[in-house]
Parts: structure tokens; C-alpha cells; sequence
């Protein structure tokens, strides 16, 4: 019993040392790439996206790209996002996992062989709304694993696609003395 707690104990010192390093309150631009799954048309399919954000404070902007094949579509996809830790709206808590929620907007393009419009990039494109939560957990202030699960909304529609699912799995990524601005 007394060495059950002898190492309880300095298990939870290790966390409370570990989670030091973890308060964050620096800016920092970090890059993200994910893999998974969609929901739309009434089917599913593999996913990708490609990102960069700016980290300042408890909060975040950021840009993002991604993809999906439904059935004879394919979907290409443009958001701008604005995101906040929902963990620590009001302080700055040590841990190395952190909640975001984040909203956006965006263009999708559809390009299908059905539809051969004359607007923009030829095809059904689409201004979007998205919405989302991304559990995130950093193994060093330089990388964590994020699981990202968004609700798109479609609007400007002319096809069948009126709203997307996704959930993914990702890589989100220090990107070092990357000062564009």
C-alpha cells in the first residue's frame, strides 16, 4: 500500500511537471494535415485537408484545404476559420489538452460531368458555413493529434448537396520562425 502511493504520487508530480510546459500563451503559426471521412449525397467517403493557423493566445485563425470524391463528384473545399480553446475562455489552465471550437466560412466547388456552368470554375460552387470541435492533444508544445468533427452548410446551391459531415484525424504541427506577417 505505502508504494502504491509512493508511486501515485510521483506519478502526479510528473503530470503537474509535464503540464507546465503545456501554457500556452505564446503566438505561433501551426500547420495541419488530416485524413477521414465524409457524409454527404447520401454516402461516405476519405477525406483530406491541408491547413495553416495562427495561434494567439487562447484563440486562432486559420486557412484550409481539402477534398472529398462523391460517387462521380468531386468536392474541393476553401474555409477561413476563427477558432477559441473552450477550456480556457477565461484563464490560462496547464494541460496539454485543449477543446477548440471554431466557426467559419468558405467556397465549395463540385465539379460533376452533369453540371457545366458558366459561373466561376465551371461546375456548382457553393458558398459555405462550417461549424466544428477539435479535441487536441499536444505531445510537446511542437506537435499534437487532433480530431476534428465539422458540420458544413451549404448555401447558393444548384445541385443535391446542401450539407456535409466529416470527422477526421490529423497531425497539427509547430511551424518554426514561419513570420509572414
Amino acid at each position: 500500500m505505502k508504494w502504491t502511493l509512493v508511486v501515485f504520487f510521483l506519478f502526479c508530480l510528473t503530470q503537474q511537471n509535464y503540464a507546465q510546459a503545456f501554457a500556452r500563451s505564446w503566438d505561433a503559426w501551426f500547420g495541419q494535415i488530416q485524413g477521414g471521412v465524409v457524409i454527404g449525397l447520401e454516402q461516405t467517403a476519405a477525406s483530406y485537408a491541408l491547413g495553416l493557423y495562427k495561434s494567439d493566445q487562447n484563440h486562432g485563425y486559420g486557412l484550409d484545404f481539402g477534398g472529398v470524391t462523391l460517387s462521380d463528384s468531386k468536392l474541393l473545399y476553401g474555409n477561413l476559420t476563427v477558432s477559441q480553446d473552450l477550456l480556457r475562455i477565461t484563464r490560462n489552465m496547464r494541460s496539454p489538452f485543449y477543446l477548440y471550437g471554431s466557426v467559419g466560412i468558405g467556397l465549395t466547388h463540385l465539379r460533376n460531368p452533369l453540371l457545366q456552368d458558366k459561373f466561376l470554375l465551371r461546375g456548382d460552387d457553393m458558398i459555405h458555413f462550417q461549424v466544428g470541435l477539435s479535441p487536441t492533444y499536444f505531445f510537446s508544445r511542437d506537435f499534437a493529434l487532433q480530431l476534428c468533427a465539422k458540420y458544413q452548410k451549404q448555401t447558393l446551391i444548384d445541385y443535391q448537396l446542401d450539407r456535409l459531415w466529416s470527422i477526421q484525424l490529423g497531425l497539427f504541427f509547430l511551424i518554426p520562425n514561419f513570420k509572414p506577417f
